[in-house]
């Protein structure tokens, strides 16, 4: 008889094959410059950009439960090349998950982006000069900002990497000698330690959370998880050996970005129940990342998006990287994050944002992060939470 975790996980993914209305959260920062950026800015963005590449975890935030439709075995059915046929500006796209938010708070500190957690609400890190950092949780609909926890002193220095879900907020702080996670429920409160690492277990790569527990994976492969309560042992997760977590259930054989690398993903793993699907990697491309049902690459024809098995591609994409193209799987299994927006592979639709924005950038979040945002008028952000963006019907 199957154990409550592997029906659990059958339920899970039979309910997979329906669309995705749910969303989810974050990828790594990445800075695009077009134009000429304000010095402040491009301090601000390339600060953050040094804490992810550093730490080397992805920007992400992920509520816990798939990436949307449920993988499936690869055909034989040759593949169909599509260009991408209509673009819009963003605001007329996707009006209601187009906001704006201050750089600053109230005290004058600096606030980034960091991922989404519901349709409304999106994570902010602020960081205060003297003090250790916050965590921050803006309203879309209200405009309204509320502190969730500080973080603590011994973290002052130090750039939180940050996953959520519907009840949980989790992050790490440290480097590839020593590392910490912490949690606090995301109505805030007090952070709580969940786990110390140190040595080669303390090179975290990617961050999840999920029902009460925390998940990572190290840059080397292997994933595990330990309870948010703190106190447990971390352990080893039987099906993630060698394996780098994209987003709880979801794991693949290679990091899912976003990172330099031209290495191609082979396989999409549940890690609930060891369902391992295979992933058709065409001649000739370079770092393929997928989700459970999309995957993006670059071949000699330019930026692509493809489903796993290697069918219905989509072309006529202007790839996003700073200072080349970057490996990346689609965001919530769906989004492309481009030079000039985001490309959307269930509906063929490019959102582009204004042309006076001088650079672009993805929130930094341990999970591939649900936001996007870019220079907005004087003092702001424009964000882009693609939590908030309707499911394909």
């Amino acid at each position: 008889m199957r154990s409550e975790e592997e029906l659990i996980g059958a339920l899970r993914t039979a309910g997979e094959h329906a669309p995705d209305d749910a969303g989810g959260l974050l990828a790594g920062v990445a800075l695009r410059r077009r134009r000429r950026t304000r010095r402040r800015l491009r301090v601000l963005a390339a600060a953050a950009a040094v804490v992810v590449l550093s730490v080397g975890i992805r920007g992400v935030v992920l509520t816990g439960g798939g990436e949307g439709d449920v993988a499936t075995t690869p055909t034989a059915t040759p593949p169909t090349e599509t260009q991408r046929p209509r673009s819009g500006p963003v605001g007329q796209v996707w009006p209601r998950a187009v906001f704006t938010v201050p750089t600053e708070n109230a005290s004058g500190d600096t606030r980034l982006p960091l991922t989404g957690v519901s349709a409304t609400q999106i994570l902010l890190l602020s960081l205060p000069a003297q003090k250790s950092p916050l965590l921050e949780m803006y309203d879309s609909t209200t405009g309204q900002t509320r502190v969730l926890a500080e973080l603590p002193s011994s973290q002052k220095h130090m750039g939180p990497i940050v996953a959520a879900d519907g009840a949980n907020i989790v992050w790490s702080v440290g480097g590839r000698s020593s590392a910490e996670i912490w949690t606090i429920p995301l109505t805030g409160g007090e952070p709580t330690a969940v786990t110390g690492l140190s040595g080669e277990r303390a090179d975290l790569e990617a961050l999840s959370v999920n029902g009460g527990q925390v998940i990572w994976s190290e840059r080397s492969g292997d994933v595990w998880r330990a309870p948010l309560t703190g106190g447990g042992a971390p352990e080893r997760i039987p099906f993630g050996n060698g394996l780098h977590l994209l987003r709880w259930p979801w794991a693949g054989d290679v990091p899912g970005g976003p990172d330099t690398s031209d290495r191609s993903q082979t396989e999409i793993v549940d890690l609930t129940l060891d369902t391992r699907v295979p992933i058709t990697v065409p001649d000739g491309v370079k770092g393929l990342r997928c989700g459970p049902h999309w995957c993006s690459g670059r071949d000699a024809k330019g930026v692509f998006v493809q489903r796993i098995s290697g069918g219905e591609v989509h072309r006529g994409l202007d790839g996003f990287g700073h200072p080349k193209a970057l490996s990346m799987a689609p965001i919530l299994n769906r989004f492309v994050v481009l030079k000039n927006g985001v490309y959307d592979a269930e509906t063929g639709v490019t959102a582009t944002i204004p042309a006076r924005a001088s650079w672009l950038s993805i929130g930094t979040s341990a999970e591939p992060s649900t936001v996007v945002y870019w220079e907005g008028r004087s003092g702001t952000y424009e964000v882009l939470n693609l939590a908030a963006v309707p499911s394909a019907q």
